[in-house]
């Protein structure tokens, strides 16, 4: 039950997030706009086109919101002078056909293949934001591999629903929610769902599974099972099938999609880029038309930077941290040791082993090489809250937990017999689109587990 609330209370506040934008009326752009019978979830979509002329194509997937293709409408004008632009409404929203479906990623992904394959034979950047972000990662891990660009503005998904749920936590006062009052929409639906999950307390898969439990948990609106949906996916072993040139274009202070999931498919992703959008939320698009407009049109012309190699450095050195707050490492180490210290930040560091004890890290864009030695792991971590982003560990045992919380988003096992493991009491992991590769076999880690001694992943 709890589980199941968290994951549909998050879904309901990033919608309500997304209210429909007030679009700017368009300058005179010559479109056409048609609904076509489409085969995925059997219904009219509505599609505009513009700029017909202009020898690329330019489909926008839009975010969770009825206002739907209109999101783009600001951007319209400048880009149809270069660009054969696609804007359409995905099914389930907009003027598009709505049912009680199983709006999934994978699910539209099938949509868009089915689209494009309808489109003239040009080069294809695709753009989504949102929601519009994560359907197109998918397609394109599975039918992307002859695009000419991708672009994923604010792009939800890839991290596990837990880990959003706590984002919408820390970052939204989710307490305040929970006690809405009554009169307030988002409150009506905030005490339906208590009332529902209080009785029957089904995981969220298992709600998605059936038109008669998505009717009856999420009011079958297309708008909360695509969200559901979305968080459900897990993107650990898609990623690696992306080879497009990809940018990722955020908002700094994007509570709905925070800036980690882009750090995440920066390190992920073999040619990525990221962009910050200085001061703007989730919605670019109305926060700052005209700085998205520029960046979006700058992301089409040019080819993201690949990401550079580690630098090994001739000299070694020893890193600690003694009962200090917000100390931070950078650079090469041969050992780091972090005992009774706070808010201490590693990034960009390359180290062979560490140990962390009663203590809170966090560690970004690093590595650590333990080696293949069984009998010790690369990093200890002892009664010690980590959070690690963007991390790669080159070892047979990666991580050795005692009485312990790992937060994992990005991070990659390699010649990993035991990725984690435990010791002495439980620990809990979570981890969000990460990998373990050992003897030629990778393996999804997107889990959320309480680890007891002697157990591993």
């Amino acid at each position: 039950m709890c589980r199941l609330l968290k994951n549909v209370i998050a879904l309901i506040l990033w919608a309500s997030a997304l209210l429909p934008l007030q679009c700017l009326a368009l300058e005179e752009v010559s479109f056409k706009e048609y609904s076509l019978q489409e085969p995925v979830f059997g219904g009219q979509v509505y599609v505009r086109e513009a700029g017909l002329s202009n020898p690329e194509l330019l489909l926008l997937v839009h975010g969770v919101g009825d206002s739907a293709g209109h999101d783009w409408d600001s951007l319209l004008p400048e880009l149809a002078l270069k660009y054969h632009v696609i804007i359409p409404d995905l099914p389930g929203f907009g003027r598009s056909s709505k049912g009680n479906h199983l709006y999934s990623p994978d699910a539209y992904a099938s949509f868009l293949d089915w689209l494009i394959k309808r489109l003239p034979n040009k080069p294809v950047n695709l753009v989504g934001h949102s929601l519009g972000g994560g359907i197109s990662l998918v397609y394109t891990a599975f039918h992307g591999q002859d695009l000419k660009r991708l672009v994923l503005i604010d792009s939800v998904g890839v991290m596990h629903y837990l880990a959003v749920s706590q984002n919408f936590v820390q970052k939204l006062a989710l307490d305040r929610f929970l006690i809405a009052p009554v009169s307030h929409p988002l409150g009506k639906v905030a005490n339906l769902i208590l009332e529902k999950t209080a009785r029957i307390p089904f995981a969220p898969e298992v709600i998605l599974s059936t038109d008669f439990l998505r009717r009856r948990f999420l009011a079958a609106d297309p708008a909360r099972i695509a969200g559901l949906a979305l968080v459900q996916t897990d993107y650990s072993l898609l990623l690696g099938k992306i080879e497009v040139p990809t940018w990722l274009v955020w908002g700094e202070l994007d509570n709905i999609a925070p800036v980690r999931i882009a750090d995440v498919l920066q390190w992920t992703l073999p040619h990525a880029q990221k962009i910050v959008l200085s001061g703007i939320g989730h919605v670019p698009m109305k926060e700052d038309r005209k700085g998205l407009q520029e960046t979006l049109l700058h992301t089409l012309q040019t080819l993201p930077e690949e990401r550079q190699p580690f630098k090994v450095f001739p000299q070694s050195r020893k890193g600690s941290c003694d009962g200090k707050r917000g100390m931070v490492f950078e650079g090469d180490y041969d050992e780091i040791s972090i005992s009774s210290c706070d808010s201490v930040l590693l990034k960009n560091v390359t180290v062979k082993t560490m140990q962390i004890v009663d203590s809170e890290v966090v560690m970004e864009r690093s590595r650590v090489s333990g080696g293949r030695i069984a009998a010790h792991a690369a990093m200890t971590v002892t009664r010690s809250r980590v959070t690690m982003t963007a991390v790669d560990i080159i070892a047979d045992t990666g991580i050795l937990l005692d009485q312990s919380r790992i937060d994992l988003a990005g991070v990659r096992f390699f010649d990993a017999a035991r990725a984690i493991s435990a010791s002495g009491n439980p620990s809990a992991v979570l981890c969000s689109s990460s990998t373990k590769a050992y003897q030629g076999k990778v393996t999804a880690l997107h889990l959320n587990r309480s680890l007891k001694a002697g157990e591993s992943l």
